[in-house]
C-alpha cells in the first residue's frame, strides 16, 4: 500500500449483520459528556440531522475557537460547533457540494449524538456522551484519504481548541511510525492534551492486523454481545501483535462495533438511522466515553484517561470461536463506561516520555524527529533510551527467551482515589510461568501521590509451555477498585 495513502476503515459490508444495538445504560449515570468538544474526522455529515440538533445544549467554551466552513453545511449550532472540509482536491469535478458522508454520520452520532427517538417510535438513540459537543472535519472522499487532509485536519482540530479526536480511519499497510499520517499528526495531538481514539481495523482474525498501533493512541477493537450477559470479540476486528511498536500491547480494549443502531444522512427513501458494524464503530464509543472522563476530570492527561478505560476493563470476554480472547483480540476487554470514571490509580505518561521510546525502536534522528515535530529536534545519542516493556502503559508485553528468561519492568502508579488508600497485588500467571510483583503492597496518603513496583516474568526451568503467546493479569485490588493490567508474554525458545 502505497505510505501517501490512507485506507478509511469503512463498515459498509453487506456480510455485516443489519440489527439495533441498545445504548449503554451505564453511560447514563455519569456527567454525558458535558463541556467537552469531540472533534471527528471522517467522510462527510448529516448536519442537519436531528441527532446533531442542540436543544438545551449550551455554548461550547470560550476556549472554543472552530469554524464552521463546509460547502454542505448552511449553519453550526450548540451541539455540532464546527464543520470544515480538506477534500475539495477529492471530490468528482462534477459534483459541486461535499456528499454528507454516512460512514461520519454514523460515527458522529454514535460519539455525542442528541436523543432521538427513531422514526417508527421504537428505541431512543443516543450517543455516548450526548451532552458532549461535536466538530467534524472531512478528511476523506469518493476517491478516499490521503496525508495532507488528515495531517491538515489534525492541526486545525489542535488549533479550534477540541479535547477528543475520533479517527475511525488509519494506514492499514504496517508502515513505520515515521510513513504513517496519523501517527505523526496525532503525537502533535497528544503534545497538546489531546485525547485520541482511533479504529483498529477490520482485518480480523488475521494476527498482526491491527492498525493505528501508536501507544499514545487508545487503539479500539470491536465487541459484539452474544448474549444478555456476555461479549465476544467480532470476527473482523484487528488482532496484534503490533508490526510496528516493539512490544506494546495492542489493541488497547474493544467496545460495541456490531449492529450499531446511530444516524446516517436522511433520505425519503428510507430511515435516518440505520444499524453498522466495524471498528469505525467501535472507536467512536470509545471517543464518547474518554469525553465522559474528560468533563469529570477535566485535568487528566491522555495517558491518565487511556489508563482509566483499560483497567477498568470486564475481561470475561470470549472470540468469535467461543474460546476465551487473547489480550491480542480483546486488550484489556470490553470497556466499562461507569467503572472508568472512577478507576483508583491511573498509569500516567507525559508525552515526553515517548520520544526515548521512540529512539529505542532504532529509528534514525531525522525518522524520530519527523514523527515528533513541530517538538523541537533531538538526538537519541544524548537521551537513555526506552525499551517498549519499560513505557509506563497499563499494560505489559515482554518475551522471554533462551537468553533472556526473566524479563522485569517497572511501572508507576498515580493515585487518583481516596486520598487514604491501600492496594495489594493479585497476580495470575500460566503454568510454567512466574510473574512477581515488588513490593506487593502500595499504600498512599493523598491525592496524586505516585508509587512505583517492578513486575518480574521468569519462565520455570525446564517447562515446556503451552504456546509461544500466554496471557497472565496483574490486579491492584482495594476496598473500592480493581485495577486490572494485562501481561502479555511471548515464550520464544
Amino acid at each position: 500500500m502505497d505510505p501517501a495513502k490512507i485506507a478509511l476503515l469503512f463498515a459498509l459490508s453487506s456480510a455485516l449483520l443489519a440489527a439495533a444495538a441498545a445504548h449503554d445504560d451505564d453511560t447514563l449515570t455519569s456527567n454525558m459528556g458535558e463541556g467537552v468538544v469531540i472533534g471527528v474526522l471522517d467522510d462527510g455529515i448529516d448536519a442537519g440531522h436531528p441527532s446533531f440538533g442542540d436543544e438545551g445544549m449550551p455554548p461550547p467554551t470560550a476556549r472554543w475557537r472552530g469554524r464552521c466552513k463546509h460547502p454542505g453545511v448552511a449553519a453550526c449550532n450548540n451541539k455540532l460547533v464546527g464543520v470544515r472540509e480538506f477534500t475539495r482536491h477529492l471530490r468528482n469535478p462534477a459534483r459541486r457540494a461535499a456528499r454528507a458522508g454516512t460512514h461520519g454520520t454514523h460515527a458522529s452520532s454514535i460519539a455525542a449524538g442528541t436523543p432521538v427517538r427513531s422514526a417508527d417510535g421504537g428505541a431512543v438513540v443516543s450517543g455516548v456522551a450526548p451532552r458532549a459537543h461535536l466538530a467534524f472535519y472531512q478528511v476523506c472522499a469518493g476517491r478516499g484519504c490521503t496525508r495532507g487532509p488528515v495531517m491538515h485536519a489534525v492541526e486545525t482540530a489542535i488549533a479550534d481548541g477540541v479535547d477528543v479526536l475520533s479517527m475511525s480511519l488509519g494506514d492499514d499497510g504496517g508502515v513505520g511510525f515515521h510513513e504513517d499520517p496519523v501517527v505523526a499528526a496525532t503525537f502533535s495531538a497528544v503534545m497538546k492534551g489531546v485525547f485520541v481514539c482511533a479504529a483498529a481495523g477490520n482485518d480480523g482474525p488475521t494476527p498482526g492486523s491491527v492498525a493505528n498501533d501508536a501507544p499514545w493512541i487508545l487503539t479500539v477493537g470491536a465487541s459484539s454481545e452474544s448474549s444478555p450477559h456476555s461479549s465476544n470479540v467480532a470476527a473482523f476486528s484487528s488482532r496484534g501483535p503490533s508490526r510496528n511498536n516493539g512490544g506494546v500491547l495492542k489493541p488497547d480494549i474493544v467496545g460495541p462495533g456490531v449492529d450499531i443502531l446511530a444516524a446516517v444522512p436522511r433520505s425519503t427513501r428510507g430511515p435516518s438511522f440505520a444499524p453498522l458494524s466495524g471498528t469505525s464503530m467501535s472507536a467512536p464509543h470509545l471517543s464518547g466515553v474518554a469525553a465522559l472522563i474528560k468533563s469529570a476530570h477535566p485535568t487528566w492527561s491522555p495517558a491518565a484517561i487511556k489508563s482509566a478505560i483499560m483497567t477498568t476493563a470486564d475481561t470475561s470476554v470470549t472470540d468469535e470461536t467461543g474460546a476465551p480472547a487473547s489480550y491480542f483480540a480483546m486488550g484489556a476487554g470490553l470497556v466499562n463506561a461507569a467503572k472508568a470514571i472512577d478507576p483508583g490509580m491511573v498509569y500516567d505518561i507525559s508525552p515526553e516520555e515517548y520520544i526515548p521510546y521512540l529512539c529505542g525502536l532504532g529509528y534514525t534522528d531525522d525518522q524520530v524527529n519527523r514523527i515528533i515535530y513541530p517538538a523541537p529536534a533531538v538526538h537519541c545519542a544524548d537521551m537513555e533510551n526506552t525499551e517498549a516493556k519499560d513505557l509506563n502503559t497499563p499494560s505489559i508485553m515482554v518475551a522471554l527467551t533462551a537468553d533472556r528468561p526473566a524479563v522485569t519492568v517497572r511501572r508507576t502508579v498515580t493515585n487518583v482515589g481516596a486520598a487514604r488508600s491501600a492496594y495489594r497485588a493479585d497476580v495470575s500467571a500460566p503454568e510454567g510461568v512466574s510473574v512477581t510483583v515488588v513490593p506487593g503492597e502500595l499504600q498512599f496518603d493523598e491525592v496524586g501521590q505516585k508509587a512505583s513496583f517492578t513486575v518480574t516474568v521468569e519462565r520455570a526451568p525446564g517447562v515446556v509451555l503451552a504456546s509461544e503467546f500466554l496471557d497472565a493479569q496483574i490486579a491492584w485490588v482495594s476496598e473500592e477498585h480493581a485495577v486490572r493490567s494485562p501481561v502479555s508474554i511471548a515464550a520464544r525458545f
